[in-house]
């Protein structure tokens, strides 16, 4: 099987998947999240596959979610026209390639690996959290400016379980950058390697966990996931879809949109993100 935005390689025991939009620091079109899908429940099928390994290709794991047009792509015209039809059409798009897509991820039946580097933004976060396992780069940038721009924490609230609450409400509350060593501390990255190691580290990792009998850890990962439920994730993560979509339809939301289209006009993306960004930046000049 192949695939446009996909790179899925054998390595003994390990499927090794790699996004492959580098031009666009792999931000996540339609394309991708089925692909992404179609690749992730080929190893999870594959009995000689024991460990499921993803990374990404180029300068950065993943930016985010890519919401614009791509001449000649009828599925990502589709979303498009899904998305911005109706609030209840929203909410049906979002669950189907961002949450549910997520949650498939995440209660794959085989350990899951995510090596990160570059930029990791928003739905780079929710994409890497949905593995059991996260090895990092020290140069990576972990960042969800979701609120920045009348967002909540992201399709799939994962921060709380991965930062604790407090933490989470400081780095979603200010936008600011999440150091990639604060977040190895609190458990959000399992470590830390330099970047030009981080490939050979993560695939170190993913054949260790091979050697283990697979179906006590399989067992395991069940085990886990299930108590992450029982204690609430579950619930959280479908409350919080809920109110991710009341926000996008908030009065507060249409009138940021509207101010952020005029910076567009003039500027492009680069104008959307000043006037994102720009007041953060003046503060962080000032100190």
């Amino acid at each position: 099987m192949t695939w446009e935005t996909i790179l899925y390689e054998e390595i003994g025991h390990v499927a090794r998947i790699t996004l492959n939009r580098p031009q666009t620091h792999n931000v996540q079109n339609v394309r991708l999240i089925l692909e992404l899908d179609e690749a992730t429940k080929k190893a999870d099928s594959d009995s000689n596959i024991r460990v499921i390994l993803l990374r990404g290709a180029g300068s950065s794991f993943s930016s985010g979610h890519d919401l614009g047009p791509i001449p000649g792509d009828d599925l990502q015209q589709d979303y498009r026209e899904r998305h911005r039809r109706s609030v209840e059409d929203r909410f049906e798009v979002e669950d189907e390639y961002y949450l549910s897509k997520c949650l498939a991820i995440r209660n794959l039946s085989k350990p899951t690996i995510a090596a990160i580097h570059g930029n990791v933004v928003l739905a780079g976060i929710m994409l890497a959290c949905m593995c059991d396992l996260v090895i990092a780069a020290e140069g990576t940038r972990l960042w969800n400016p979701s609120l920045r721009h009348c967002g909540t924490g992201g399709e799939v609230m994962v921060l709380p379980f991965e930062l604790g609450f407090r933490k989470t409400k400081e780095y979603l509350w200010t936008g600011d950058a999440i150091p990639i060593h604060e977040a190895e501390r609190l458990g959000m990255v399992n470590r830390v390697v330099p970047d030009d190691q981080l490939e050979t580290e993560a695939l170190r990792l993913a054949e260790r966990i091979a050697l283990m009998p697979p179906v006590a850890v399989g067992i395991t990962k069940r085990a886990m996931n299930k108590a992450q439920d029982f204690m609430g994730m579950a619930m959280a993560f479908e409350y919080g879809f809920v109110l991710h979509q009341i926000v996008h339809a908030t009065r507060e939301s249409a009138d940021w949109n509207a101010e952020a289209a005029k910076h567009s006009q003039e500027k492009g993306f680069r104008g959307w993100l000043e006037f994102r960004d720009g007041p953060f930046n003046e503060q962080a000049k000032k100190e």
